[in-house]
């Protein structure tokens, strides 16, 4: 098993590229081998991934089978039943004034490509990105979040016993090490995480004008009209903004709620939050745990901003917070202009939609938006303000799972996209074959030109171009 230091991290995409392009693009069987192969190797050792998340996250083994393992199965298994369908040759023949062309497409490869995975979802967003790449032929270089680091050492060891490092290799380190990879000429990079880091790794690759797949983050609002109150919906609202404590980038950031159901809104958060965790949620086996201690000051500091209405217990020593919900938040605050990416749920009252969406208080750019609602104008005023990728509808977080919807962002929140054949497209280029069979040779096209010629062209452009 090489590793860092066995392989220069400059010339792995070299090497890689090399590797790709003296075989051949690989045939759809070799690249649903290598999809096997790595499904295999998620299910045989599923038990060792929980321990690892669980090591990282405190991530309870429901959480980590659903939100990471179920996920990557199942992206595995449509992209298999799919891929032959996506990467079919599309041909087309079209007449033209003495001619015929013929245009042949085909998606090819980028070559190498560099997968940074970010620490939230270790697992999930390590993998799904290469589950992508590998259908589309590429191979793969993927780093893993340091501050994941259990997860990151059993992908290395996993992954690097299994796969050819020419073929699909995992390198950790800390930023340093993202750094270097990021100046290596890899064909493609994606990355996870922070608007900061994003930016920074964006303007790495532009040196070397290599393109880039950003997904990023943003405060994802989360809406509750009038019409849109039940027991039922208060409970999704909880478990998506609680699930992973919080550490979600699509989690419902902020709340906000019609000013005539706000009371009962919050009383019905309570006795959520209350029925999933119990009143000591540090004794719940279903809770996480923040994932390092920057984050935990920073999430810890977002409590101050407003008065606890539910929560607002935590424990250093642990990096435990508890599901905290916050009224009374003076506008300005910190709380209402980050990413909060942890157990602090701010609860808002409003008193009408078309004032609350032009009020600048609500991220037109998120990553998602949610909303809550039984009444078709507001539902639609919501779509329409709203620049995210994708729009959810009395539901939080599952769009995210399903392998038929395109997942990325937009403006801040990122570009480009992936999951399902969203995923392949990404990770691969169109190449067009481009034939003519002349039937009549139009000499007016060539050099010197004439008025006729001219008149002719107008005439006739449709035919001749």
């Amino acid at each position: 098993m090489p590793d860092n230091d066995s392989y220069s991290l400059k010339s792995l995409p070299e090497r890689q590229r090399e590797d790709l392009f003296s075989a051949g693009s690989p045939s759809l069987e070799a690249r649903k081998k290598q999809l096997s192969k790595l499904k295999t190797m998620i299910v045989d050792h599923e038990e060792a991934f929980t321990r690892a998340l669980h090591a990282d996250l405190g991530k309870p083994a429901f959480e980590s089978f659903s939100s990471e393992i179920a996920v990557l199965l199942n992206e595995i298994d449509h992209i298999c039943k799919h891929i032959a369908k996506w990467n079919r040759q599309s041909r087309s023949r079209y007449l033209k004034m003495g001619y015929i062309e013929s245009i042949k497409r085909k998606r090819h490869p980028y070559g190498s490509v560099l997968i940074i995975g970010s620490w939230n979802y270790p697992l999930q967003l390590s993998l799904m990105p290469a589950i992508g790449a590998i259908a589309a032929g590429n191979r793969c270089v993927i780093k893993p979040s340091e501050h994941a680091p259990a997860t990151a050492e059993l992908l290395k060891k996993i992954i690097n016993d299994a796969f050819p490092p020419e073929q699909l290799l995992v390198v950790t380190g800390d930023a340093q090490i993202a750094s270097q990879l990021t100046a290596a000429p890899f064909d493609l990079i994606f990355f996870t995480g922070s608007g900061q880091t994003g930016k920074a790794v964006a303007e790495q690759a532009a040196r070397q004008l290599t393109p880039v797949i950003l997904e990023l983050g943003g405060k994802n609002p989360c809406i509750i009209d009038e019409t849109g109150f039940s027991k039922e919906a208060v409970r999704e609202i909880v478990w998506g903004k609680f699930l992973n404590a919080g550490q979600t980038c699509i989690a419902p950031d902020t709340l906000f709620v019609h000013e005539s159901i706000y009371e009962k809104t919050l009383n019905e958060i309570s006795a959520a939050v209350s029925a999933f965790y119990g009143e000591q949620p540090r004794e719940s086996s279903d809770y996480g745990r923040i994932c390092t201690d920057d984050h935990f000051q920073k999430v810890i500091e977002f409590i101050g901003q407003g008065d606890v209405r539910h929560g607002g217990s935590y424990d250093r020593s642990d990096r435990f917070i508890a599901p905290t919900v916050l009224t009374d938040i003076e506008p300005g605050s910190p709380i209402l202009q980050e990413e909060i990416f942890g157990p602090v749920l701010p609860v808002i009252p409003y008193t009408d939609m078309r004032t609350l969406l032009s009020s600048g208080r609500i991220q037109r750019d998120a990553l998602t938006g949610y909303i809550f609602s039984k009444n078709k104008d507001d539902i639609q005023l919501f779509k329409e303000h709203m620049r995210s990728s994708t729009i959810s509808v009395n539901q939080v977080i599952h769009h995210a799972a399903s392998p038929h919807i395109a997942f990325g962002g937009v403006g801040t929140s990122g570009y480009g996209a992936y999951h399902g054949k969203a995923g392949f497209l990404a990770f691969s280029y169109e190449k067009t074959e481009y034939r003519t069979h002349h039937y009549i040779h139009f000499q007016g096209k060539f050099p010197p030109y004439s008025d006729t010629n001219m008149k002719a062209l107008k005439k006739l452009r449709k035919w001749l171009l």
